[in-house]
């Protein structure tokens, strides 16, 4: 009865040979391979400043994992019908389609839920403000409720459970559709509260505007896997029970994008030292192409930063140009950088350990504020040999 009853629904004004499966792998891979990339520089990045890896590397690492299973399951729901139009579609296949259908649904929350329980660990790495951490504590038990909930959704949705893939068993199902709306809507709420959290944290800051702007910028970089979430939520309001491997076929592709977007925009952050590095090895190759010049910059001699017309970018990772801030209140050491230092106590065994930003406590006892500290280098370097002290560091 299954297939006459859905022909009879959905009349046949479409080309039966009409196939989205090559567009939607393509953009699977494409996807997947980015989402790769970018964890790899974040991993050398950290690997550029010697910094231990944290918990939040290791919980992107294990989003990145289940991004890959969910474009695995993808790519098997593509071979299974997903693309096609489902009166072209046999029974059979149909069954298997459903099948990994379910399990895609469970395997796309768990990717998302991971990613942005990274942020989260992140963002208590950095920030150590008390209020700050039980917001962040408070957003993360949200993310995880919210996961089990859709999860539990997902594989009770129909009684019995297999009447999820074979609908011509005796039972009943829920409403799909507003399951799907029900899974996006806190989603994307998820999603606004995680990338507003540091706004209040760097507005307090004791640096210039343009600095806090810089920082702003930086974590507001995530803010297009929410305009990935939005627009995957408007590709499920084009589902059609009665032809799901067509109409569903763009929101299940945009799952496997949501999720690889939202690994990416976990990494973005914390590239400076890459792009510090690209940028010093391009900036040594322009001078020695030059026969030798004459560079004034900021740690380093890298960039022009604090005293220039330009402002400094604060930023996660090291080895950015700008302010440097550290919990002790004293002045940083050479490989100092926004949100971390060195132990000093450990440099001689190797290991590192990463300060939070945090504020220092005034006379009175109370923490009103972010105490940044500014260290100046300027570097006098010349095609010849350079001694030491043509380097100088200032504060």
């Amino acid at each position: 009865m299954y297939i006459p009853i859905l022909e009879a629904l959905y009349a046949r004004d479409y080309d039966v040979t009409e196939d989205q499966g090559p567009h939607q792998s393509a953009t699977t891979t494409a996807l997947l391979v980015l989402a790769t990339f970018f964890v790899a520089l974040r991993f050398y990045a950290r690997w550029i400043k010697s910094f231990a890896y944290a918990s939040d590397d290791w919980l992107l690492v294990a989003a990145l994992v289940v991004t890959f299973i969910t474009g695995a399951l993808n790519y098997g729901m593509i071979a299974n019908g997903l693309g096609k139009h489902m009166s072209v579609v046999p029974p059979e296949t149909l069954t298997q389609f459903f099948k990994l259908l379910l399990g895609f649904e469970c395997v796309y929350v768990t990717a998302v839920m991971l990613v942005k329980l990274s942020v989260l660990q992140m963002y208590l790495r950095i920030f150590p403000s008390t209020a700050f951490k039980y917001t962040a504590w408070g957003i993360g038990a949200v993310v995880v409720a919210w996961w089990i909930a859709i999860v539990l959704v997902c594989i009770f949705q129909c009684t019995p459970i297999p009447k999820a893939w074979n609908p011509s068993l005796p039972g009943h199902c829920i409403d799909l559709k507003a399951s799907f709306v029900g899974n996006a809507i806190p989603n994307i709420a998820t999603d606004v509260a995680i990338l507003c959290m540091p706004v209040g944290q760097v507005w307090h800051l004791q640096v210039n505007m343009a600095q806090k702007l810089s920082l702003l910028f930086m974590f507001l970089l995530g803010s297009f896997v929410l305009f990935a979430s939005i627009y995957r939520f408007t590709t499920i309001m084009h589902w059609q029970i009665e032809d799901t491997t067509w109409t569903l076929a763009e929101a299940c592709t945009w799952c496997v994008v949501e999720s690889a977007c939202g690994v990416i925009s976990a990494c973005l952050p914390t590239l400076r030292p890459v792009m510090m590095k690209i940028s010093s090895q391009w900036g040594s190759l322009n001078s020695s192409r030059r026969g030798g010049t004459r560079t004034t910059g900021l740690s380093g001699g890298k960039s022009r930063g604090f005293g220039s017309d330009s402002a400094g970018l604060v930023t996660i990772g090291g080895g950015g140009t700008g302010a440097s801030a550290t919990a002790s209140g004293r002045r940083p050491g050479p490989r100092s950088h926004a949100f971390s230092k060195m132990d000093e106590s450990a440099a001689d065994n190797h290991s590192l350990d990463e300060y939070p930003l945090q504020s220092p406590s005034p006379p009175n006892g109370k923490n009103n504020g972010i105490q940044v500290q500014s260290e100046f280098a300027v570097q006098h370097s010349s095609s010849g040999s350079r001694s030491d002290d043509d380097h100088k560091h200032y504060r």
